[in-house]
């Protein structure tokens, strides 16, 4: 009785994924419908079966669609996996900054004037430091590297502003100066030319310029100049 059982449901089972596949369900589709062991059984029941040009129409489509959510799905995934690595990695990047010392803000400094400031002097009698960005929070670095390290007063630090006619100047003297810590009256305008007045595709200008830290110290440039030459053999020895 029990063989004849279990023939008959081989059966049932048969005949219902046969019909399933007709309809152009996929194997996955059927073996989790019938709870079947694996698509081994589906390929030996199928094996015989010439589909319909319309199943197989069926089916080309239905595996394209599972194949486009697939990857979507995949895609989903892979990016909550790269923003979960980046905000990791970001939280470790900023763990290995948590103590820092005064030698760090040399270096700091020191690294930043190399890249950003001015190293060639017209003259070795008018030398001067001048430190450019748009950065704030660089300025602001740089502003600690020379009151803290090179001891240098506010009054012995003047700036100027680079920027566009079409950025009001009382709102970009006030912004640098609360971002420098300097007051508003040590601060020139210097005007450019907007590349759109002469008729060629205008830069993205920054909301209030580009500002120049100057220090008019033949001595503090030279001292600078050595710090970064120290640093490369340090760095490269």
């Amino acid at each position: 009785i029990y063989y004849n059982i279990h023939i008959g449901m081989k059966i049932f089972l048969k005949k219902q994924a046969i019909t399933l596949r007709l309809k152009g369900k996929s194997y996955n589709y059927i073996t989790r419908t019938l709870n079947l062991p694996s698509k081994g059984t589906l390929n030996y029941w199928f094996k015989n079966i010439n589909l319909p040009i319309k199943t197989v129409k069926l089916l080309e489509k239905n595996n394209t669609i599972a194949w486009k959510k697939g990857l979507a799905n995949f895609n989903k995934l892979r990016s909550e996996k790269i923003k979960r690595d980046n905000k990791e990695m970001y939280r470790q990047g900023v763990q290995l900054m948590k103590n820092m010392s005064k030698n760090d803000l040399l270096l700091i400094g020191t690294a930043l004037y190399w890249g950003e400031g001015t190293k060639l002097a017209k003259h070795p009698n008018t030398a001067g430091l001048a430190f450019t960005n748009s950065d704030p929070r660089m300025i602001q670095v740089y502003m600690r590297f020379l009151r803290e390290v090179l001891d240098i007063n506010n009054n012995k630090i003047r700036a100027g502003i680079h920027l566009y006619s079409t950025i009001e100047r009382s709102k970009a003297r006030r912004y640098w100066s609360k971002v420098a810590g300097l007051p508003e009256e040590r601060f020139y305008i210097v005007e450019q030319i907007s590349r759109a007045s002469l008729r060629k595709k205008a830069y993205n200008t920054l909301p209030y310029g580009t500002v120049v830290i100057k220090v008019n110290s033949r001595l503090e440039f030279f001292k600078i100049k050595g710090m970064i030459d120290g640093l490369i053999q340090k760095l490269l020895k």
